[in-house]
């Protein structure tokens, strides 16, 4: 992880610490059609073009995404964006609000996220939380698109479908429009039933 970061680092200039806001949960109506509500989670920047290319946790900064209900999942996706293809989520409902985490995009298309020290089985098959209490990562390159905002001033990080109330915290990565990089510590976020 550290070899990594230090890589992330090296495409940067400067460092700042203030261009993420914060997260915003945003709930994505889903019709009734699973059982509980969707919630998408966005990092909200200071200006367009400024982006996210890491979502991580340390031993210093942990990372949590918790909710007091599993987390649904559909059979055809996966614990990451890029595992739900466009098309079949376009005529299946179910896939359509399956939970992922993410860097911009929302489905395969032209998604080039990875994952380092990340174990999402509990997760994909259970429901489960995600954490990561030691060095763990999503990420997309500096030099890949889908991590930059547009006119909303926003960056997808994952979507959320559950009963229950979810909670997180994380840290972020990125640069501004301008090429000055900045790392954001312990995010967080709650939404979904009181």
């Amino acid at each position: 992880m550290r070899i990594f970061l230090s890589t992330c680092m090296m495409f940067m200039v400067n460092i700042c610490t203030a261009q993420v806001v914060g997260l915003i949960a945003e709930e994505v109506e889903n019709e009734g059609r699973v059982d509980g509500k969707t919630w998408r989670i966005y990092a909200e920047m200071t200006a367009v073009g400024d982006q996210v290319f890491v979502v991580f946790g340390d031993t210093a900064h942990r990372l949590s995404i918790e909710s007091t209900k599993p987390f649904f999942q559909s059979a055809a996706g996966g614990p990451l964006s890029k595992d739900s293809n466009r098309k079949v989520a376009s005529e299946d409902f179910k896939l359509k609000y399956d939970s992922w985490v993410t860097i911009g995009a929302e489905d395969n298309y032209e998604n080039s996220m990875n994952t380092l020290n990340m174990d999402f089985a509990a997760f994909e098959e259970k429901g489960a939380a995600i954490n990561s209490g030691k060095e763990g990562a999503w990420f997309c390159l500096p030099t890949d698109k889908q991590g930059a905002c547009g006119d909303n001033k926003r960056v997808l990080l994952m979507q959320l479908t559950t009963k229950g109330k979810i909670s997180g915290k994380l840290s972020i990565m990125g640069k501004t429009k301008d090429g000055v990089s900045y790392t954001k510590y312990d995010q967080t976020f709650e939404c979904g039933k009181k």
